[in-house]
């Protein structure tokens, strides 16, 4: 008990003489010192940080909706291969990964949008075929309007990789009407020459339909009235 008692002295006794000699003054200036240098301190500005991280939320489904398109296009276009078998797995692909909604392809099937049938379809790819009929166009008919079509259908087959972007998509759209008007005059077809038609006319259906500005109207309903005609 003593011990206890003699240590609280000491340390009162200790407590006075440094009182005494301005010692604990010292550290109450130091403290104030301290507690001034901190307020001081530049705060961040959590103005702009919030609005960058709203910027980003904001863009973040456009962006991912591009890498998820420039993905398929790798998996299904890059090797410039891309035949009308594969239609249906694309189809799949697109629905799978938000690309197309469940009402677009609704849409797209009722509106004329073709997929190979059961028999065997045809093993050329698109693009193979496109330039087999330019190089046909080109001998027998150079001032054909379909040359200009098949042109443009196959720079949408080459960039599938940017079908988020309104360009392609338009480009597309009105290809898609010029198909539509030719399968319409009822050429003279073989089987699989119109299956290859309807595969080029199909690919330029979802193309249009994959465009960032697409909704379940407006311009959506565009194309598929082109399609009806």
């Amino acid at each position: 008990m003593n011990s206890i008692a003699n240590s609280f002295n000491l340390t009162r006794s200790s407590t006075s003489v440094a009182d005494a000699y301005g010692a604990n003054s010292q550290k109450t200036n130091t403290a104030k010192t301290d507690s001034t240098i901190t307020s001081t301190k530049p705060q961040p500005d959590t103005t702009k940080t919030d609005a960058t991280k709203a910027d980003e939320i904001a863009l973040s489904p456009r962006a991912q909706r591009a890498q998820k398109i420039q993905s398929m296009a790798k998996d299904f276009f890059a090797d410039g291969q891309f035949g009308v078998a594969k239609i249906p797995a694309l189809v799949s692909r697109l629905q799978k990964d938000g690309i197309l909604s469940d009402m677009q392809l609704e849409r797209l099937s009722k509106n004329g949008i073709t997929v190979p049938s059961t028999t065997e379809p045809s093993k050329q790819s698109l693009q193979d075929f496109v330039d087999d009929e330019l190089k046909s166009l080109a001998k027998n008919s150079p001032n054909n309007p379909l040359v200009n079509t098949l042109i443009d259908a196959k720079s949408v087959l080459n960039n599938m990789d940017d079908a988020h972007s309104p360009v392609l998509a338009q480009k597309a759209t009105k290809t898609l009407g010029q198909l539509t008007d030719y399968l319409n005059s009822e050429p003279a077809l073989t089987d699989t020459q119109k299956q290859q038609w309807q595969g080029l006319k199909s690919m330029m259906q979802l193309a249009s339909s994959m465009g960032a500005h697409q909704s379940a109207s407006g311009q959506l309903s565009s194309y598929l009235a082109l399609a009806k005609r």
